[in-house]
């Protein structure tokens, strides 16, 4: 997914880095000590959400869409779920594509729901490549 990054704060030597997706804003901690991060610059990233519990994901009937969103100390991210070969690809964008594998599974989702969760910007892995 591109990312371009709009600001870049340093909290006790850990990069957080917020920035615009098609999807929306995102904010998380950036994990790469090769590539230092720039403001202005766009750079391809995957994200690592840290879920693993099935509780922390609803199912979002009313949603039409993707999207991202800033709100507060979280992110809140609707995603598409594309498929599922025991981990859930879950579709931001046409260049967005992350997979969850999901401890206590309840095998409630299905292929073209979409899904809702927020998590705290110090659990959000932002890894550019």
């Amino acid at each position: 997914m591109l990312f371009t990054i709009t600001e870049i704060r340093n909290e006790n030597n850990i990069i957080l880095v917020s920035g615009e997706t098609l999807t929306g804003r995102i904010k998380g901690i950036w994990k790469a000590d090769a590539l230092s991060p720039a403001v202005g610059e766009s750079y391809q990233i995957e994200l690592d959400f840290g879920i693993t519990d099935r509780n922390m994901i609803n199912i979002n009937p009313s949603a039409k869409d993707t999207s991202t969103e800033i709100l507060n100390d979280r992110v809140s991210f609707t995603a598409l779920c594309e498929s599922i070969n025991e981990i859930y690809f879950l579709r931001f964008s046409f260049d967005g594509l992350e997979m969850l594998e999901i401890e206590h599974d309840d095998f409630t989702i299905k292929e073209g729901d979409f899904l809702t969760f927020e998590k705290p910007f110090a659990e959000i892995a932002i890894y550019p490549y």
